[in-house]
């Protein structure tokens, strides 16, 4: 299975800690730090991951283009992305490759069950995930549940699409995914996974929740704009 599984991380020593002892031994893994004042860089290569400095930047969105960059150059065949916050079960990602390959698609995304992330996230970020996804939905022609889901696979075509157009260098790098994987024309499908409680602080604060309408409304316009166009 020649599939990269990437951990964008920020101090996140005890989650990739618990992590580890979940991880299976079929693909590889790739640490993107975004600058870590912990052990995460001690902890990722005691278990043998690999383990580098994001480049362009601060933000998830830096790591993850940077994570796919590495990806490019490795001879990989799939590319998995989790949190490394321990919210994601890093096993799922086998169904998800299988799906892709069973359905001949090009990205799945991880549909989070949306009972935990009420319990976990608060009742506003799952309505605006919710109402976003619904948007999109409608615009895109396709049922997607959860646009701001953390788990993804990819195929190789797919991150070969998607790497040189990434914009977002923050949390909006979701949105980012999702709307330069339909732009493309890719085959985009969804499968419920597990959502969890974090290990650690949250790096998500409340000017996030206010930015998070923002990047949402952003992403529906730039749909609106290439849907005119077509």
């Amino acid at each position: 299975m020649k599939l990269l599984l990437l951990l964008p991380t920020l101090n996140e020593e005890d989650a990739i800690r618990a992590l580890a002892n979940e991880m299976p031994g079929e693909f590889e893994v790739l640490v993107v730090d975004g600058g870590s004042t912990d052990f995460t860089k001690e902890v990722a290569l005691q278990h043998g991951w690999r383990f580098i400095t994001q480049r362009y930047g601060n933000g998830k969105g830096c790591g993850i283009q940077t994570g796919m960059e590495e990806f490019l150059k490795r001879g990989h065949d799939h590319l998995g992305i989790i949190d490394a916050d321990y919210t994601n079960d890093p096993g799922e990602v086998i169904q998800m490759l299988k799906f892709l390959k069973d359905n001949d698609l090009d990205v799945v995304l991880g549909n989070r069950n949306i009972v935990k992330q009420r319990e976990y996230l608060g009742w506003f970020s799952v309505f605006i995930n919710t109402l976003t996804s619904g948007i999109v939905s409608r615009m895109y022609g396709q049922k997607l549940s959860d646009i701001q889901t953390s788990y993804w696979v990819f195929n190789k075509k797919a991150v070969e699409t998607i790497a040189p157009n990434i914009v977002a260098n923050g949390f909006d790098i979701e949105y980012d995914l999702t709307y330069n994987a339909w732009k493309s024309g890719l085959k985009i499908g969804e499968v419920p996974v597990n959502f969890r409680r974090r290990i650690g602080y949250s790096k998500f604060h409340t000017s996030h929740r206010f930015r998070q309408i923002a990047h949402g409304l952003k992403y529906v316009y730039w749909s609106l704009v290439h849907l005119c166009r077509k």
